[in-house]
């Protein structure tokens, strides 16, 4: 389920013609970020199913560690391309399978329990839990199975339902792992949609010239400043520290909510860093990466000045402060991002990348 927000970039007419080519960036972006960051995560979520066998075969604290630490790279790995909502990603409706979030009316809770009570063999098989719905076949439903409230590691755990819980966790790794080779080989395909980007107007009534296929990318990544502030970041800050509500952080529950939200800016960050638009720039426009960076910069060290886990720490006051400076500097790159930038470059703006417009 995702809101339906809108990264509407500003125009500001300066900077290159509207003619410029931007082919190099394209495939700058494509080979430099956005290939190895699919393959990343695919790697990390083939890893994903051995550990919760570890666990559940022999459960230790070194096995819980371990399946934690290894549930954790998923999650960041994910984190670095989940703002990548075009193409692949949003095929197959493989985003939302993944991770159901937002998810504030407990949705994925209330199907997982059915599933419990019943001991539904169906969610036990990665071939069949596919067929059923987003909300319970992927990182975040694992993460409800797999961590209890506290954070510490839940699968193992004795008792009646210790077997059909391990089973039903390694058919959810299973199946990430499968939408994460799916994602990274469509990618990978040179005849896949990255030839829709790398030659626009070939297969692509949408795509027609290198300007609007490097508008998809660069959109993509305002939307996501947009969805990590307006999803990620405010509904937990609530009406103020009285109100917080840090479980509303994505991954809070198994204490990856901060590297998460880490791991989706450097993402961001690393991806316009590929697109290596610094040659398009007029020597008027050439302080705006660095601005950028800085910010970024910023985000990054108030995100490391918060005591983790996230949700046992915001209602320290100089944490929630912390964390409500972070909606203020994502702010200003978004700002910086769709206004100085893209009018720098003659982009525009506008699309709902959440929808794939």
């Amino acid at each position: 389920m995702r809101l339906p927000i809108f990264a509407v970039c500003m125009c500001i007419m300066a900077g290159p013609a509207a003619a410029q080519d931007f082919s190099v960036n394209i495939e700058k972006s494509i080979e430099g970020y956005i290939r190895p960051a699919a393959e990343g995560f695919a790697h990390a979520a083939d890893d994903l199913a051995p550990a919760i066998d570890g666990v559940c075969k022999q459960t230790t604290a070194e096995t819980k560690a371990a399946f934690a630490s290894r549930y954790g790279e998923v999650v960041t790995a994910f984190a670095k391309i989940s703002f990548l909502r075009y193409g692949p990603l949003l095929e197959d409706d493989r985003l939302n399978r993944l991770a159901f979030m937002p998810d504030p009316r407990g949705i994925a809770q209330r199907q997982i329990r059915k599933i419990l009570s019943k001991k539904d063999s169906s969610a036990t098989d990665a071939s069949t839990l596919k067929e059923k719905s987003v909300a319970v076949q992927g990182l975040t439903a694992l993460q409800l199975i797999a961590f209890d409230k506290d954070g510490e590691v839940a699968l193992g755990k004795p008792g009646k339902m210790r077997d059909f819980i391990c089973g039903y966790a390694k058919a959810i790794a299973v199946n990430a792992a499968q939408i994460a080779d799916e994602v990274a080989a469509a990618w990978d395909d040179p005849d896949g949609y990255s030839s829709d980007l790398l030659m626009p107007g070939s297969k692509n009534d949408h795509v027609r010239t290198s300007k609007d296929a490097i508008e998809v990318i660069f959109n993509a990544l305002v939307t996501g400043l947009v969805i990590t502030k307006d999803q990620d970041v405010l509904p937990a800050l609530g009406k103020g520290p009285d109100s917080a509500k840090p479980h509303r952080v994505p991954f809070s529950r198994s204490g990856n909510g901060l590297a998460y939200l880490g791991a989706e800016l450097k993402g961001i960050e690393d991806a316009l860093r590929a697109a290596d638009f610094e040659p398009l720039l007029s020597e008027d426009f050439a302080w705006i990466p660095d601005s950028i960076y800085f910010e970024f910069g910023n985000a990054q060290n108030l995100l490391a000045s918060i005591t983790p886990p996230i949700r046992q720490s915001l209602d320290d006051s100089d944490n929630y402060n912390r964390l409500k400076v972070l909606t203020l500097t994502i702010n200003s790159l978004r700002d910086t991002m769709a206004g100085e930038l893209a009018g720098a470059l003659s982009l525009s703006g506008g699309f709902n990348a959440l929808d794939g417009d």
